[in-house]
Protein backbone atom coordinates (compact mmCIF):
# COMPACT_ATOMS: atom_id res chain seq x y z
CA UNK A 1 0.00 0.00 0.00
CA UNK A 2 1.38 3.51 -1.05
CA UNK A 3 1.95 5.95 1.61
CA UNK A 4 -0.48 9.02 2.48
CA UNK A 5 1.33 12.59 2.77
CA UNK A 6 -1.25 15.50 4.15
CA UNK A 7 -0.84 18.78 3.71
CA UNK A 8 -2.22 21.40 5.40
CA UNK A 9 -3.77 24.66 3.94
CA UNK A 10 -5.10 26.16 6.79
CA UNK A 11 -4.25 29.55 8.43
CA UNK A 12 -3.47 28.78 11.83
CA UNK A 13 -2.53 30.49 15.40
CA UNK A 14 -0.33 28.06 17.17
CA UNK A 15 -1.60 27.76 21.03
CA UNK A 16 0.55 26.31 23.22
CA UNK A 17 -0.94 22.76 25.24
CA UNK A 18 0.21 24.42 28.48
CA UNK A 19 -1.88 27.27 27.64
CA UNK A 20 -4.81 25.30 26.82
CA UNK A 21 -4.43 23.02 29.88
CA UNK A 22 -3.15 25.31 32.95
CA UNK A 23 -3.73 28.98 32.10
CA UNK A 24 -6.58 29.32 30.29
CA UNK A 25 -8.95 27.99 33.11
CA UNK A 26 -7.17 30.43 35.79
CA UNK A 27 -8.98 33.48 35.30
CA UNK A 28 -13.06 33.30 36.60
CA UNK A 29 -14.09 34.93 33.35
CA UNK A 30 -13.55 33.35 29.89
CA UNK A 31 -12.93 36.76 28.14
CA UNK A 32 -9.16 37.16 29.64
CA UNK A 33 -8.53 33.97 27.62
CA UNK A 34 -10.28 35.12 24.99
CA UNK A 35 -8.31 38.65 24.43
CA UNK A 36 -5.10 36.75 24.65
CA UNK A 37 -5.75 34.18 21.84
CA UNK A 38 -7.11 36.65 19.78
CA UNK A 39 -4.66 39.19 20.36
CA UNK A 40 -1.75 35.96 19.72
CA UNK A 41 -3.90 35.53 16.48
CA UNK A 42 -3.03 39.29 15.56
CA UNK A 43 0.64 39.22 16.47
CA UNK A 44 1.35 35.88 14.43
CA UNK A 45 -0.79 37.57 11.19
CA UNK A 46 1.66 40.24 11.59
CA UNK A 47 -2.28 42.91 12.35
CA UNK A 48 -2.33 46.09 13.93
CA UNK A 49 -4.07 46.33 17.10
CA UNK A 50 -5.29 48.49 19.84
CA UNK A 51 -6.56 48.53 23.35
CA UNK A 52 -9.43 50.17 21.71
CA UNK A 53 -10.24 47.71 18.94
CA UNK A 54 -9.95 44.76 21.29
CA UNK A 55 -12.60 46.93 23.95
CA UNK A 56 -15.09 47.56 20.63
CA UNK A 57 -14.36 43.70 19.11
CA UNK A 58 -15.61 41.69 22.77
CA UNK A 59 -17.94 44.79 23.86
CA UNK A 60 -15.78 45.42 26.84
CA UNK A 61 -14.50 48.55 28.44
CA UNK A 62 -11.10 49.54 27.57
CA UNK A 63 -9.78 49.80 31.05
CA UNK A 64 -10.62 46.16 31.56
CA UNK A 65 -8.38 45.26 28.70
CA UNK A 66 -5.41 46.92 30.33
CA UNK A 67 -5.95 44.80 33.58
CA UNK A 68 -6.37 41.90 31.19
CA UNK A 69 -3.03 42.44 30.05
CA UNK A 70 -1.35 43.37 33.39
CA UNK A 71 -3.00 39.94 34.74
CA UNK A 72 -1.58 37.91 32.05
CA UNK A 73 1.86 39.71 33.26
CA UNK A 74 1.79 39.02 36.30
CA UNK A 75 1.04 35.55 35.24
CA UNK A 76 4.04 35.23 33.21
CA UNK A 77 2.78 34.95 29.32
CA UNK A 78 3.50 38.20 28.38
CA UNK A 79 5.71 41.18 29.09
CA UNK A 80 4.86 44.90 28.68
CA UNK A 81 6.97 47.78 28.14
CA UNK A 82 5.83 51.22 27.20
CA UNK A 83 7.65 53.81 24.62
CA UNK A 84 5.67 56.82 25.33
CA UNK A 85 2.74 56.43 24.19
CA UNK A 86 3.16 52.84 22.51
CA UNK A 87 2.32 49.86 24.26
CA UNK A 88 4.90 46.86 23.17
CA UNK A 89 3.64 43.30 24.82
CA UNK A 90 6.30 40.68 24.26
CA UNK A 91 4.03 36.76 23.90
CA UNK A 92 6.60 34.56 26.32
CA UNK A 93 6.85 30.69 26.13
CA UNK A 94 3.93 29.39 28.18
CA UNK A 95 5.75 27.52 31.40
CA UNK A 96 4.22 25.63 34.24
CA UNK A 97 7.17 26.69 36.37
CA UNK A 98 6.81 30.90 35.35
CA UNK A 99 3.03 30.88 37.14
CA UNK A 100 3.25 31.98 40.55
CA UNK A 101 2.06 29.67 43.12
CA UNK A 102 -0.90 31.58 44.12
CA UNK A 103 -2.44 31.56 40.63
CA UNK A 104 -2.12 28.10 39.79
CA UNK A 105 -5.67 27.91 41.86
CA UNK A 106 -8.56 29.68 40.05
CA UNK A 107 -8.18 32.94 40.50
CA UNK A 108 -11.05 35.36 41.86
CA UNK A 109 -11.29 38.23 38.48
CA UNK A 110 -13.71 40.45 38.97
CA UNK A 111 -16.32 39.99 36.50
CA UNK A 112 -17.02 42.53 33.62
CA UNK A 113 -20.89 43.75 34.69
CA UNK A 114 -22.21 43.00 31.00
CA UNK A 115 -21.86 38.92 32.54
CA UNK A 116 -24.47 40.37 35.16
CA UNK A 117 -26.62 42.41 32.81
CA UNK A 118 -30.24 41.55 34.11
CA UNK A 119 -32.85 39.71 31.06
CA UNK A 120 -36.52 40.67 31.83
CA UNK A 121 -39.14 38.80 29.85
CA UNK A 122 -42.15 40.34 28.44
CA UNK A 123 -44.35 40.29 31.47
CA UNK A 124 -41.34 41.12 33.52
CA UNK A 125 -41.29 44.68 31.46
CA UNK A 126 -44.60 44.78 31.73
CA UNK A 127 -44.99 44.57 35.51
CA UNK A 128 -42.12 46.94 35.78
CA UNK A 129 -43.59 50.04 34.08
CA UNK A 130 -46.91 49.21 35.60
CA UNK A 131 -45.28 49.64 38.67
CA UNK A 132 -43.43 52.44 37.49
CA UNK A 133 -44.51 55.18 35.43
CA UNK A 134 -41.25 57.22 34.84
CA UNK A 135 -39.87 53.75 33.20
CA UNK A 136 -43.30 53.62 31.41
CA UNK A 137 -42.50 57.07 30.06
CA UNK A 138 -38.73 56.31 29.24
CA UNK A 139 -39.35 53.30 27.06
CA UNK A 140 -42.47 55.54 25.22
CA UNK A 141 -39.86 58.15 25.09
CA UNK A 142 -37.51 56.15 23.80
CA UNK A 143 -39.11 54.76 20.65
CA UNK A 144 -39.87 58.77 19.53
CA UNK A 145 -35.99 59.82 20.22
CA UNK A 146 -34.39 56.71 18.64
CA UNK A 147 -37.15 56.96 16.00
CA UNK A 148 -37.58 53.54 16.02
CA UNK A 149 -39.79 50.66 17.30
CA UNK A 150 -37.94 49.11 20.35
CA UNK A 151 -37.13 45.53 20.37
CA UNK A 152 -37.01 42.99 23.40
CA UNK A 153 -33.45 43.37 23.59
CA UNK A 154 -33.49 47.20 23.30
CA UNK A 155 -36.22 47.29 25.78
CA UNK A 156 -33.83 44.94 28.00
CA UNK A 157 -31.32 47.05 27.37
CA UNK A 158 -33.22 50.71 28.47
CA UNK A 159 -34.66 48.72 31.72
CA UNK A 160 -30.72 47.64 32.85
CA UNK A 161 -30.40 51.02 32.80
CA UNK A 162 -32.77 52.16 35.32
CA UNK A 163 -32.64 48.83 37.18
CA UNK A 164 -30.42 49.18 40.91
CA UNK A 165 -28.94 46.17 40.73
CA UNK A 166 -27.43 46.57 37.70
CA UNK A 167 -26.82 50.92 36.61
CA UNK A 168 -29.02 52.44 38.11
CA UNK A 169 -28.69 55.63 35.87
CA UNK A 170 -31.41 58.28 37.15
CA UNK A 171 -33.87 58.53 34.14
CA UNK A 172 -32.87 62.34 33.40
CA UNK A 173 -29.34 60.71 32.09
CA UNK A 174 -30.70 58.35 30.28
CA UNK A 175 -32.93 60.62 28.51
CA UNK A 176 -29.54 62.52 28.07
CA UNK A 177 -28.22 59.48 26.64
CA UNK A 178 -31.40 58.70 24.04
CA UNK A 179 -31.39 62.19 22.97
CA UNK A 180 -27.54 61.72 22.19
CA UNK A 181 -27.94 58.49 20.11
CA UNK A 182 -30.82 58.90 18.44
CA UNK A 183 -29.80 62.27 17.19
CA UNK A 184 -26.53 60.69 15.79
CA UNK A 185 -27.93 57.22 14.67
CA UNK A 186 -25.95 55.11 17.16
CA UNK A 187 -27.22 51.67 18.24
CA UNK A 188 -28.33 50.17 21.43
CA UNK A 189 -24.76 48.58 21.62
CA UNK A 190 -22.99 51.75 21.44
CA UNK A 191 -25.75 53.15 23.94
CA UNK A 192 -25.22 50.75 26.60
CA UNK A 193 -21.32 51.10 26.13
CA UNK A 194 -21.94 54.94 26.92
CA UNK A 195 -23.75 53.82 29.72
CA UNK A 196 -21.30 51.66 30.98
CA UNK A 197 -18.75 54.30 30.46
CA UNK A 198 -20.83 57.11 32.28
CA UNK A 199 -21.13 53.96 35.12
CA UNK A 200 -17.40 53.92 35.47
CA UNK A 201 -17.04 57.89 35.58
CA UNK A 202 -19.91 58.41 38.29
CA UNK A 203 -22.05 60.76 35.60
CA UNK A 204 -25.53 60.52 37.74
CA UNK A 205 -26.83 63.81 36.90
CA UNK A 206 -28.68 66.00 34.25
CA UNK A 207 -25.75 68.45 34.16
CA UNK A 208 -22.88 66.28 34.09
CA UNK A 209 -24.31 63.94 31.49
CA UNK A 210 -24.58 67.17 29.21
CA UNK A 211 -21.21 68.47 30.00
CA UNK A 212 -19.53 65.12 29.11
CA UNK A 213 -21.56 65.46 25.49
CA UNK A 214 -20.36 68.51 25.22
CA UNK A 215 -16.73 68.07 26.09
CA UNK A 216 -16.80 64.89 24.08
CA UNK A 217 -18.39 66.16 20.77
CA UNK A 218 -16.69 69.80 20.65
CA UNK A 219 -13.13 69.95 22.64
CA UNK A 220 -12.52 66.25 22.16
CA UNK A 221 -13.14 66.04 18.78
CA UNK A 222 -11.83 68.88 17.91
CA UNK A 223 -8.20 68.16 19.37
CA UNK A 224 -8.22 65.00 17.46
CA UNK A 225 -8.77 66.98 14.21
CA UNK A 226 -5.52 69.30 15.66
CA UNK A 227 -3.89 66.24 15.33
CA UNK A 228 -5.19 65.23 12.14
CA UNK A 229 -7.18 62.67 13.70
CA UNK A 230 -10.75 62.14 12.29
CA UNK A 231 -11.44 58.67 11.65
CA UNK A 232 -11.73 56.96 15.27
CA UNK A 233 -12.82 58.13 18.78
CA UNK A 234 -10.40 58.80 21.55
CA UNK A 235 -9.44 56.42 23.78
CA UNK A 236 -9.61 56.51 27.52
CA UNK A 237 -6.00 57.86 28.05
CA UNK A 238 -6.20 60.44 25.35
CA UNK A 239 -9.66 61.82 26.68
CA UNK A 240 -7.99 61.75 30.14
CA UNK A 241 -4.98 64.15 29.05
CA UNK A 242 -7.81 66.21 27.10
CA UNK A 243 -9.85 66.47 30.46
CA UNK A 244 -6.61 67.93 32.19
CA UNK A 245 -6.15 70.16 29.42
CA UNK A 246 -9.67 71.29 29.22
CA UNK A 247 -10.55 71.21 32.70
CA UNK A 248 -7.20 70.72 35.06
CA UNK A 249 -5.13 73.12 33.32
CA UNK A 250 -8.45 75.57 32.27
CA UNK A 251 -6.26 75.66 28.57
CA UNK A 252 -8.11 77.57 25.82
CA UNK A 253 -8.60 75.74 22.30
CA UNK A 254 -6.28 77.95 20.37
CA UNK A 255 -3.68 77.33 22.98
CA UNK A 256 -4.22 73.34 22.88
CA UNK A 257 -4.10 73.76 18.94
CA UNK A 258 -0.41 75.47 19.22
CA UNK A 259 0.51 72.87 21.17
CA UNK A 260 -0.79 70.19 19.47
CA UNK A 261 1.04 72.02 16.06
CA UNK A 262 4.43 71.74 17.68
CA UNK A 263 3.84 68.34 18.50
CA UNK A 264 3.33 67.18 14.84
CA UNK A 265 6.31 69.45 13.92
CA UNK A 266 8.67 68.31 16.79
CA UNK A 267 7.86 64.43 16.88
CA UNK A 268 6.03 63.68 13.53
CA UNK A 269 3.26 61.80 15.00
CA UNK A 270 -0.10 62.70 17.87
CA UNK A 271 2.05 62.20 20.91
CA UNK A 272 -0.44 62.75 23.55
CA UNK A 273 2.29 62.60 26.22
CA UNK A 274 4.39 65.56 24.22
CA UNK A 275 1.92 67.61 24.44
CA UNK A 276 0.87 67.18 28.06
CA UNK A 277 4.28 68.54 28.80
CA UNK A 278 3.89 71.48 26.34
CA UNK A 279 0.91 72.50 27.96
CA UNK A 280 2.19 72.21 32.12
CA UNK A 281 5.17 74.11 30.71
CA UNK A 282 3.00 76.94 29.25
CA UNK A 283 0.63 76.93 32.51
CA UNK A 284 3.48 76.64 34.85
CA UNK A 285 4.87 80.43 33.04
CA UNK A 286 1.37 81.61 33.70
CA UNK A 287 0.26 81.47 29.75
CA UNK A 288 -3.04 82.59 28.92
CA UNK A 289 -3.21 83.08 25.35
CA UNK A 290 -1.42 83.41 21.99
CA UNK A 291 0.56 86.59 22.65
CA UNK A 292 1.46 84.70 25.77
CA UNK A 293 3.19 81.98 23.87
CA UNK A 294 4.66 84.58 21.63
CA UNK A 295 6.41 86.65 24.49
CA UNK A 296 7.75 83.17 25.79
CA UNK A 297 8.95 82.60 22.20
CA UNK A 298 10.79 85.77 22.04
CA UNK A 299 12.27 85.41 25.39
CA UNK A 300 13.38 82.33 24.80
CA UNK A 301 15.07 83.45 21.11
CA UNK A 302 16.48 86.33 22.77
CA UNK A 303 19.46 84.46 24.60
CA UNK A 304 20.03 82.58 21.40
CA UNK A 305 21.23 85.51 19.24
CA UNK A 306 23.40 86.80 22.09
CA UNK A 307 25.56 83.36 22.24
CA UNK A 308 26.14 83.49 18.62
CA UNK A 309 27.07 86.97 18.84
CA UNK A 310 29.44 86.20 21.13
CA UNK A 311 31.29 83.65 19.30
CA UNK A 312 30.96 85.75 16.47
CA UNK A 313 32.62 88.51 17.66
CA UNK A 314 35.38 86.09 19.11
CA UNK A 315 36.05 85.03 15.57
CA UNK A 316 35.63 88.39 13.70
CA UNK A 317 39.32 89.59 14.47
CA UNK A 318 40.28 86.75 12.14
CA UNK A 319 37.72 87.74 9.65
CA UNK A 320 39.51 91.15 9.55
CA UNK A 321 43.07 90.01 9.89
CA UNK A 322 41.95 88.26 6.83
CA UNK A 323 40.76 91.64 5.05
CA UNK A 324 44.52 92.76 6.05
CA UNK A 325 45.97 90.45 4.60
CA UNK A 326 44.80 90.72 1.36
CA UNK A 327 46.24 94.19 0.62
CA UNK A 328 49.23 92.90 1.69
CA UNK A 329 49.07 89.49 -0.84
CA UNK A 330 48.12 91.95 -3.64
CA UNK A 331 51.55 94.27 -2.83
CA UNK A 332 53.65 90.68 -3.08
CA UNK A 333 51.69 89.52 -6.24
CA UNK A 334 52.23 92.95 -8.02
CA UNK A 335 55.85 93.13 -7.11
CA UNK A 336 56.19 89.83 -8.56
CA UNK A 337 55.07 90.49 -11.81
CA UNK A 338 56.94 93.61 -12.22
CA UNK A 339 59.78 91.14 -11.62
Amino acid sequence: MSSINFSLNWAMTPISSIFIEEYMTMPNYPVYSLVYIYALKKAVSGEALTNESIAEHFQIMESEVTKIWKYWETAGLIKLRTSGDQLNIEFLTPNSKLIKPAMQQTTEVPKLRRENKPVYNPEDIRKLSEQDDELSGLLAAAQTLLNKPLSLNDVNTIVGFCDKSYLGLPSEVIYVLLSYCGSHNKGIRYMEKVALDWFDKGINDQDSAEDYLNMFLNEYKKIMRYYGISDRSPSESEQAFMSSWVKKLNMPLEIIKEACKRTIDNTGKASFPYTNTILNNWYNAGVKNIDDIKSLDAKHSSTKPQQSTTKKQTARPNFDQREYDKETLENAFNKQRNN
